[in-house]
């Protein structure tokens, strides 16, 4: 449930949207422009029994509340960020990274300084505080843009404002927008973060028992492997890393032990790498063999492995080591019911 909005900003700011991402430029990032306003309505005729007037400032709406109420008590649709959360791949900007540029009608904040290593999808993850009330904001990376309403936060408050998708490595500029107030109200941003996401819905347990997890739903905790999405690969490649590692998230509706599979490519004298895959405290290992290229895919059985709860559950693939150019190049992971 989102929380309900208890005071309307008279602030107008008008942002735009594009629901569709584009691609990423390929020459050097360029200042993120501000949303054009757009014209205003009409105001409709005020009811007896209307609300506080639109340019009534907030400071006196909360003086004549009887009773204030804090919005911090309702419940939140944000989701609950594991403590365990690997930090690899995590793309951090702080204090000195982002430039306040202040306007007349709206606040402003720049980051200029991106360079994506890889392509992928990420969530964006803002902390900030802001003493009072509630903001509209809209962050814009490229043409992609996020809508979003910070609640009042006195501490440093943790806000997930959606997913951005980077076409491809190179220099990016994007930049967050919010109503212009008073200096008490200002938000004021601590850090901004860039966290993997997945490309593709979490897998679920098939009727028949067993769990496919194919490449486009893992989470690449990374910084040079990525999902490919070409359809002659369709595969987490690019991984010269042993410190790169991909993990799935998956529901299990029926428990039981798994017989372990991994359909991987490994092109011609890079064999040779060892492999873990780990699941619920259980770990497996495997060398990887020639299998005559990165994307002619070869089974390899790897052992059993135990899920004892219902719910969502986590898996694995971390290299141990790298003995030459690339370990491998991964399609799938399958879990079939054993005996």
């Amino acid at each position: 449930m989102k929380l309900p909005t208890l005071l309307t900003i008279s602030a107008a700011l008008a942002l735009t949207a594009c629901d569709k991402p584009q691609e990423a430029p390929k020459e050097a990032a360029k200042p993120v422009e501000a949303p054009k306003a757009e014209k205003k309505a009409e105001e409709p005729k005020k009811a007896e029994t209307a609300e506080a007037p639109a340019g009534q400032h907030t400071d006196e709406i909360f003086k004549k509340a009887a009773n204030p109420v804090d919005v911090g008590a309702f419940g939140s649709d944000q989701p609950v960020e594991r403590k365990d959360m690997p930090t690899r791949g995590v793309i951090v900007f702080g204090k000195k990274d982002v430039d306040h540029d202040p306007r007349e009608h709206w606040e402003q904040w720049n980051w200029k300084s991106f360079k994506a290593k890889r392509s992928g999808r990420y969530h964006v993850r803002l902390t900030y505080t802001m003493p009072f009330a509630s903001t509209q904001t809209q962050f814009r990376f490229g043409q992609q843009a996020l809508k979003n309403t910070l609640q009042a936060a006195r501490e440093p408050t943790k806000h997930y404002l959606g997913e951005i998708y980077v076409e491809q490595p190179g220099d990016y500029a994007f930049a967050l927008f919010a109503p212009a107030s008073a200096a008490e109200k200002k938000v004021e941003i601590h850090e901004l973060a860039l966290i993997p996401a997945p490309e593709g819905p979490m897998p679920v347990q098939a009727a028949d028992g067993s769990i496919t997890l194919e490449a486009k739903t893992a989470t690449t905790w990374s910084e040079a492997m990525r999902y490919e999405p070409k359809p002659e690969k369709n595969c987490l490649g690019f991984w010269t890393s042993e410190d790169d590692l991909a993990e799935w998230e998956f529901e299990v509706t029926k428990p039981g032990k798994f017989n372990v599979s991994v359909f991987y490519g490994c092109g011609s004298g890079n064999q040779g790498s060892e492999v873990a895959m780990k699941s619920g405290g259980k770990e497996l290992k495997f060398t990887t063999a020639d299998t005559g290229g990165f994307q002619n895919w070869q089974e390899a059985k790897l052992g059993q492995i135990e899920i004892t709860k219902v719910g969502n559950t986590f898996l694995v693939v971390d290299p141990v080591n790298k003995v030459k150019a690339a370990v491998l190049d991964v399609q799938r992971v399958v879990l079939t019911p054993a005996g």
